[in-house]
């Protein structure tokens, strides 16, 4: 009875194994893509961020009168 659970475990660490490493070209591209989308997100903001400061800094150093 030990042995075949030690059978099983075997197997299914195995099985994993392989899969990990037939897969991980796969994930370290997907890791790669998604970490480049964190980037991108991260800089349009920052980008968004500081065109909205220096829309508020125009808009009080020159302010309009009507």
């Amino acid at each position: 009875m030990v042995a075949l659970v030690l059978t099983w475990i075997g197997a299914v660490v195995g099985i994993t194994l392989v899969l990990l490493m037939a897969l991980g070209l796969v994930i370290v591209e997907l890791d790669g893509w998604l970490a480049q989308r964190r980037r991108d997100r991260r800089r349009e903001e920052a980008t968004a961020k500081l065109a909205r400061k220096k829309a508020a800094a125009t808009a009080t150093a020159c302010p309009v009168f009507h």
